[in-house]
């Protein structure tokens, strides 16, 4: 076997555990989104919501890029992912003290300070387990061993999933997603560590450590200034417009967020190591690029354009009525989700290629753009800071362009191409549906299962007729990994 067909036999075996890794679990965060929606309220998501977008900034500090450099690296001996454990554990410590310590301050800016400051907390014991999962983590990714990574993070989020609908049902409220978080954080750990064979040694470098940090301080910028972009409408919609308002948000943002995972992170998931492999054969690289993103849009974007048009009928209908108010911020939040489905691969590709300061810097400007938006959109209201977090996406695209012609030679036109045509068929599609809606607007209230099915067939026809004109090699693409997988 060459070893292009080996690379391409491991790149599509690696995509298939993706898949079954994002589909199993985001399935069943979904169930179990479902389930906890109906029993929870709105100002219990929006707690949580707090405290996590807390812990996520906090644990980019303790993670300090260094499982992405060492997926990264060419070569990697012993002593690499020891300073690496060591690293992070010690590090995780000390920014987990830090914040139980602060965590009265931060909750008394959300005017919650007995029930959030608990909750900041106990949450903060993740970053620990964390610390312990990430090594190991990357070195499974760095040898395509995505099938135990899939069977790690489905163990983990069943049993948390579990824990939480069963601490629900007993009334113990916020605490139900307190308990999800380290539940699956706790089994997730276990079955990591009984998957890998890799077991730490007492040894440790600084001079390795700095190694790792020249590639993992640029990936620490752009993982921060990344969150800022997802995280910084929440946390300034939770201290400007109360944990209520933000429970909606989220439920609306975190089903988008599920859809992209479904969809885009099934072929992100493997970018990352695909692009680091082939960062010496550009040709390649660019080919896999092209092939990476025209999959994950044409995917994903047609069932953004369902979630928008069935939104009304389904969201209260599954989640319950108390979630009405997320039917519009979710149909906006759509438009998000459908380019980046596209945008999901260009920090993986730069910083494939060595050049992850320029990843850092597009992280960067569309951060400051999306947070002077959302600034200007807080007064007016939480529908105003979806469309600002929207517009800011969509604004800041022809600078992301620009960065990845010059520092990885992508074509502008040719890359846009593998978004435009499924989105302009997607939108094509939706404009059916509004006229059926118009035509038939009581069809939604006295039918809604006839009007939900309508607009999946009516997508589904327009897209796969477009699809099949414009894009034909999509479909042999598919049907290539598909018999790899049978």
């Amino acid at each position: 076997m060459t070893d292009d067909s080996e690379f391409r036999r491991r790149a599509v075996s690696g995509a298939g555990w993706v898949a079954a890794d994002k589909w199993s679990n985001r399935i069943m965060g979904l169930l179990v989104l479902v389930v906890l929606g109906r029993l929870l309220s709105p100002q219990d998501f929006g707690l949580v919501a707090v405290a996590t977008a807390f812990m996520a900034f906090a644990a980019v500090f303790v993670e300090q890029g260094l499982g992405r450099s060492l997926v990264q690296k060419d070569d990697l001996s012993s002593i690499y992912p020891n300073t690496t454990l060591w690293a992070s554990l010690a590090t995780s410590g000390v920014v987990a003290a830090v914040i139980i310590a602060l965590a009265p301050l931060i909750a008394s800016v959300y005017g919650a300070g007995d029930e959030l400051t608990p909750v900041i907390q106990w949450l903060a014991v993740g970053l620990v387990i964390n610390a312990l999962s990430s090594t190991p983590a990357a070195l499974l990714e760095r040898e395509f061993k995505f099938k135990s990574l899939a069977i790690r993070r489905f163990a983990g989020t069943m049993a948390g999933g579990v824990a939480a609908v069963v601490a629900a049902l007993l009334g113990l409220g916020v605490w139900s997603l307190v308990i999800q978080s380290l539940t699956t954080g706790i089994v997730g750990l276990a079955t990591l560590w009984t998957a890998s064979t890799w077991r730490p040694e007492f040894e440790f470098s600084f001079s390795k450590l700095k190694e790792l940090w020249g590639t993992g301080t640029s990936i620490i910028g752009m993982e921060l200034i990344g969150l800022l972009n997802s995280q910084a409408d929440r946390l300034l919609i939770g201290a400007f417009l109360g944990p209520t308002t933000l429970g909606y948000y989220f439920m609306a943002i975190r089903i988008v967020s599920i859809i992209v995972e479904l969809f885009s992170s099934v072929f992100s998931g493997i970018s990352l190591t695909t692009f680091s492999r082939l960062q010496n054969d550009r040709p390649r690289l660019l080919a896999w690029f092209y092939k990476l993103t025209s999959m994950s849009s044409t995917t994903a974007i047609p069932i953004f354009a369902v979630a928008g048009t069935t939104a009304p009928v389904v969201l209260p209908f599954v989640f319950g009525a108390q979630w009405a108010p997320s039917v519009i911020l979710m149909q906006i939040l759509c438009f998000l989700g459908a380019l980046n489905a596209v945008a999901y691969f260009d920090r993986s590709v730069l910083i494939a290629v060595g050049k992850a300061r320029a990843a850092l810097l597009l992280t960067l400007g569309q951060a400051i753009l999306g947070l002077v938006l959302v600034v200007i959109a807080l007064p007016w209201g939480v529908v105003f800071v979806a469309i600002a977090v929207t517009l800011r996406q969509y604004a800041y695209w022809p600078m992301r362009l620009a960065i990845l012609k010059r520092n990885v030679g992508v074509e502008p036109w040719r890359y846009f191409l593998q978004w435009l045509r499924p989105f302009g068929l997607s939108v094509l599609a939706v404009g059916l549906s509004l006229l059926m809606a118009l035509y038939l607007p009581q069809l939604s209230q006295n039918a809604p299962i006839v009007f939900v099915a309508a607009n999946v067939l009516i997508v589904a026809i327009i897209f796969l007729a477009g699809i099949w004109v414009l894009n034909r090699s999509f479909f042999s693409d598919l049907m290539k990994i598909v018999r790899r997988k049978m």
